[in-house]
């Protein structure tokens, strides 16, 4: 042991030796590279006789970047210590280039404007795009370690795209593929303590907003988008009980709104109406039919595709908590004849007796033996009652979504619908990449 002790204690040492050289290269190289962004920065004003002002107001920024980070920004993060995990060598703590990826970058006072060096092209995008879905998360089924990277990476991606103002056939492939991963990443990582849904559906609708403008050029340009449909539909179901989302629909060209993903998408719309609804929440009306049970027979159906469902899925609390009291309404109550717990949970698409209690006790509708007591009043008065904050999701809906998720989410974002991953009998697995 103690003859093992000075060779293993001078790797030690060589090792850390290695580290203070790659750390000092590396300061001198990023020292370099700030020296040489100055001297572009002026190049590019005087070029456009811009003596005052921003970059941008000089001429529009094509981006000539074709890595998927540029070396200033991967030097500047690797000195900073900012370099994730994902973006690493193997056993070390030291920038793979051929792994790291730009990161989101927010506006604000004081920071410079992008150099086009610092824009990648299109083309890389799209290349940075395949790595973060086929490698990153690949790599990462459960989406549970790389969520937040690879949400932050394709919110750069989209920034690029967004800063050259580049709208062709790319973005829109792109962009596509970057709502799918947001829809997937609201049905697996529900009830992850780490995960703001909230955040994930923001983006969505961001990149929603983002690809229908994009349709509606290529539409001038009597250019086709093949998934037009398909992203339609997600916009009005991520705007349920929002009644700008059907007044889109009926702006749309005949042959999309026809569309049967559409149509499904219109009638999920249609039956998340209620007039139970708190008056704080849109799609409150008096004339709504409070088809809850029926909204939840639709996400079942085959005709609601795996995307749509999953996105669905995250209203399941607003639905259940109007179906809930319509049903609080409707039903007297009569000790010894509860409805049963199981055809509740049915009904409403709760995965156990525990959930339905759960959330039952949210609104103050107890359970008596196997039965919920629907419609118990006190004093002539309902007990329902609305708690402080809005219910949330605390696990992805095995009943209804889960039984149509059996692929992997990269084949889900891309759109790989391979026939080997349709099986009806376990969920996906690493082992199916």
């Amino acid at each position: 042991m103690n003859t093992d002790r000075p060779a293993a204690e001078e790797e030690r040492l060589k090792a850390l030796r290695r580290e203070r050289f790659n750390n000092t290269e590396g300061e001198r190289r990023y020292q370099q590279l700030v020296a040489q962004r100055a001297q572009r920065r002026q190049q590019l004003m005087s070029q456009s006789n811009v003596h005052k002002g921003t970059l941008s107001e000089a001429a529009k920024i094509v981006g000539t970047c074709t890595l998927m980070c540029p070396e200033f920004e991967r030097e500047e993060r690797q000195l900073k210590n900012n370099i994730a995990q994902p973006e690493m060598f193997p056993g070390t703590r030291q920038a793979d280039p051929a792994r790291t990826v730009k990161t989101f970058h927010r506006s604000a006072a004081g920071n410079e404007e992008p150099l086009p060096e610092d824009l990648r092209t299109p083309e890389t995008l799209q290349r940075t795009l395949d790595h973060l879905v086929n490698v990153v998360i690949a790599a990462d089924q459960e989406l549970r370690s790389c969520h937040g990277f690879v949400r932050d990476r394709t919110r750069s991606i989209r920034q690029d795209f967004t800063i050259q103002n580049i709208r062709d056939s790319t973005t829109v492939a792109v962009c596509e593929r970057i709502a799918r991963f947001h829809i997937v990443s609201l049905h697996i990582l529900c009830g992850n303590k780490d995960f703001a849904e909230h955040q994930d559906m923001e983006q969505l609708r961001n990149t929603l907003k983002t690809l229908i403008e994009l349709y509606d050029d290529h539409r001038k340009a009597r250019v086709v988008c093949a998934n037009e449909a398909e992203f339609y539909a997600y916009y009005i179901v991520s705007h349920l009980r929002d009644p700008d989302a059907k007044r889109v629909a009926e702006r749309l060209p005949r042959h999309i709104f026809t569309a049967p993903i559409v149509q499904q998408a219109l009638k999920l719309h249609m039956l998340s109406e209620s007039s139970t609804a708190p008056r704080r929440d849109t799609g409150t009306g008096w004339a709504a039919q409070n088809l809850g049970v029926q909204f939840f027979r639709t996400v079942a159906a085959p005709a609601t595709p795996l995307l749509l469902a999953c996105l669905a899925e995250y209203y399941f609390p607003s639905i259940r908590r109007s179906a809930l009291r319509s049903m609080c309404d409707a039903f007297p109550y009569q000790e010894g004849k509860e409805y049963p717990v199981t055809d509740f949970a049915e009904m409403l698409a709760f995965d156990s007796v525990d959930e339905v209690q759960e959330f039952c006790a949210q609104f103050n509708v107890g359970l008596r033996g196997s039965g919920v007591k629907l419609g118990e009043r006190v004093k002539g008065r309902i007990v329902f009652q609305d708690p402080a904050q809005k219910p949330r999701r605390t696990s992805p809906n095995l009943r209804v979504v889960g039984a149509k998720f059996h692929m992997p989410p990269m084949h889900a974002i891309n759109a790989n619908l391979d026939s080997r991953y349709l099986r009806t009998t376990d969920r996906f697995s690493t082992s199916d990449v």
